[in-house]
């Protein structure tokens, strides 16, 4: 049976169109989770880089040219390359030299942290970028620096000369703002996990709240559909459900219409039915809506109600969930129309009740849709179905 079942929900399809106005509903959902990640994304952004940011840092970057002493088709073979000069800045030959241009206690390591040294397009070309936390000490750092590869130029056999191209004065590092792509990055993954969240809901959500929900999943007709806050005339499928009614219930005499989620559905929408079948039904109908006048199910039709030859009674039959008398009364009757409150998620429950109902030999002769939101029919049926004479 789960197979079956399983199987029907598969083959049902999607209704993109019942999707999006499920969806539309709760788009504020999706709004607010990308504001939310928008928010929380941009403000940890904020406190990484401005409330527990390091130490402001300045930088000084200086370009030297390195006249080698062999022709140019030989710089591939050199030691000196552009992948060996940042090593080298750190060996005796160099740092030593640089050492003794920096004032007293200057710290190796921190020279050593402080430098860089890179070819970044041709080889005779070398940049240096010194970073310290005081402009005097980057500037003193690149000073020594300058002075020790010099040196190396008239020492080293392999340079003819290494010259100081330009020296920019050391600048306080800019923080590079990126709070907007952080927040907006946020908002996108907060929006894509709310539409996520939200499909995932929809997938689970079982609730009745068109036609083919019902007749799709359990095969059994609906009569009808009350829309929420609707009487009588004002009811834009009440001539539906009168003639639907009238069809598939013209053999039976006596109609209990039952709810599924309460009983007081049930008793609503028995007087929504007897108020239609009044308005627009042609044959003649026995009507008991409940209320002061109402008869009890299990009473006979008082003679002033009786229904003629050809005429049917519906009237409120109680509700499916704990009611144990409800079977009953389904069987003494002709048979039952189920009120299945729209949005309800109750599917699983309204299955449950027509094999209850199967099993208990009550016959079913359809469901009637109540609460229903007339603006999501409207949109979903993309038209405005109601009698001509309104």
């Amino acid at each position: 049976m789960a197979e079956i079942e399983n199987q029907r929900y598969m083959q049902e399809g999607l209704d993109v169109r019942r999707v999006f106005l499920l969806m539309k509903k709760k788009l504020w959902v999706a709004a607010a989770a990308a504001a939310i990640g928008a928010f929380v994304f941009g403000g940890i952004y904020l406190l990484v880089h401005v409330v527990f940011a390091p130490a402001r840092e300045f930088q000084s970057v200086s370009k030297l040219y390195l006249n080698f002493n062999c022709d140019p088709e030989d710089f591939n073979e050199l030691s000196y390359n552009g992948y060996t000069w940042n090593d080298l800045m750190a060996t005796d030959p160099i740092l030593d030299y640089t050492m003794e241009a920096l004032p007293e206690g200057m710290d190796r390591e921190v020279v050593i942290g402080a430098t860089k040294a890179e070819i970044l397009s041709d080889i005779r070309l070398l940049t240096i970028t010194v970073t310290a936390s005081e402009p005097e000490m980057a500037a003193q750092i690149m000073a020594a620096t300058q002075k020790s590869l010099v040196h190396l130029g008239e020492t080293d056999v392999l340079f003819d000369s290494i010259e100081v191209y330009s020296t920019k004065e050391p600048r306080q590092i800019v923080w590079d703002n990126r709070t907007v792509q952080a927040a907006a990055t946020g908002a996108v993954i907060g929006l894509a996990a709310a539409l996520m969240a939200l499909a995932f809901c929809y997938v689970l959500d079982d609730s009745v709240y068109i036609a083919g929900d019902v007749e799709k999943r359990y095969g059994v007709p609906v009569l009808g559909i009350f829309v929420d806050g609707k009487e009588g005339k004002e009811q834009p499928y009440g001539q539906e459900f009168a003639l639907n009614y009238s069809y598939l219930c013209r053999e039976a005499g006596k109609v209990l219409l039952v709810g599924l989620d309460a009983e007081e559905d049930a008793q609503a929408a028995a007087e929504m039915a007897g108020a239609c079948m009044e308005i627009y039904s042609s044959v003649n109908c026995g009507v008991y809506p409940g209320g002061s006048n109402s008869q009890a199910c299990d009473e006979e039709p008082a003679e002033t109600v009786e229904k003629e030859p050809g005429g049917m009674a519906i009237m409120p039959g109680g509700c499916l969930e704990g009611d144990a008398d409800v079977y009953r009364r389904i069987r003494e009757a002709d048979g039952a129309v189920i009120a299945v409150r729209s949005g309800g998620r109750n599917g699983r429950r309204l299955e449950r009740a027509l094999g209850n109902l199967e099993k208990q030999d009550c016959r079913v002769f359809g469901a009637v849709i109540a609460d229903a939101d007339e603006r999501f029919l409207r949109w979903y049926y993309m038209g405005d179905y109601r009698h001509p004479d309104r």
